[in-house]
């Protein structure tokens, strides 16, 4: 599982041009980029089970991105919060911290 999910990380990370990956959303109104270079540093650092749990949502989080126009709740911290759902009914919710330039996949878990 792991294998293909770090697969999967980087060929969404080559769609990117430049040297930043990132994704194009519909609800950040001045810059609609989230970049998507430094979540696997806090994912890596969970035990196995919840690595895995938290990878195998990674398809998931990336259409949310992509096709959510929905805006964001505010966290009591600062980020910006998003709840989707996958296709076999598990919700998730996927933090993104602001950034000058857009923002940043801070992270994802399964609620």
């Amino acid at each position: 599982m792991l294998r293909e999910a770090y697969r999967f990380t980087e060929a969404w990370r080559a769609e990117s041009p430049g040297s930043r990956p990132y994704v194009r959303v519909n609800f950040l109104a001045r810059r609609p980029k989230v970049f998507i270079d430094d979540f696997h540093f806090h994912i890596d650092a969970k035990p196995l089970a919840d690595a895995v749990g938290r990878y195998r949502l990674i398809p998931c989080v990336r259409e949310l991105l992509r096709k959510t126009t929905e805006p964001p709740k505010a966290t009591a911290d600062g980020n910006l919060m998003l709840d989707g759902i996958t296709p076999d009914g598990t919700r998730f919710r996927v933090i993104i911290r602001p950034e000058k330039d857009g923002g940043v996949l801070q992270s994802f878990y399964p609620l």
